[in-house]
């Protein structure tokens, strides 16, 4: 089931894209009033539905671009895509005319898969910043025993990394050993 949050300035056009969105199974709809709660609902994807400027609420979207992992998608009147697209650019929110059924569910369906995108490129930034985390440990624990063992930065490696393999343990754990019995 695709959780999707609809934001409408008009209560009429929300339950017309509700209307077109629940014939097609699969979709858990909700309204939301107000952008800035959206950012604590968990859901998949935000179909904005906007009848007026949209600059008026790009400063909330900017917000949920960066703040979320749910796609984004508004659909306007012809006369304000420009300004829509102009309002969100750089934001990764696809801007759409005003669409029939089968075709808004695959605009929302591609809103959905770009939040699912959004969240394996999520876990992947936080594991790669673990990563590098790891790495500047194990470099300041090569340069204590540099500076107090008079070991070179090749034989620091090597020491290491063989104390990793020999006690069976992640080379993380020895670089905070030798920095607690070398730093403190």
């Amino acid at each position: 089931m695709k959780k999707v949050l609809v934001f409408s300035e008009s209560s009429a056009a929300a339950e017309k894209i509700g209307e077109l969105l629940r014939a097609e199974d699969g979709y858990d709809l909700r309204a939301v009033s107000d952008l800035r709660a959206a950012r604590a609902a968990d859901a998949d994807a935000l179909l904005l539905v906007l009848a007026s400027d949209p600059a008026a609420c790009a400063k909330d979207v900017r917000t949920l671009a960066l703040e979320t992992t749910m796609g984004l998608a508004a659909v306007v009147r012809e006369p304000l895509r420009a300004a829509a697209e102009e309002a969100f650019r750089g934001l990764g929110v696809f801007v759409l005319p005003s669409l029939g059924g089968k075709t808004l569910c695959l605009a929302v369906d591609m809103a959905v898969k770009s939040g699912e995108r959004l969240r394996v490129l999520g876990s992947e930034n936080v594991r790669l910043k673990e990563s590098i985390g790891d790495l500047k440990l194990i470099d300041r624990a090569k340069c204590a025993l540099i500076q107090y063992l008079n070991m070179t930065e090749e034989s620091a490696h090597r020491f290491i990394e063989k104390q990793a393999m020999d006690r069976r343990v992640s080379k993380r754990e020895v670089a905070l050993g030798i920095l607690k019995t070398y730093e403190s």
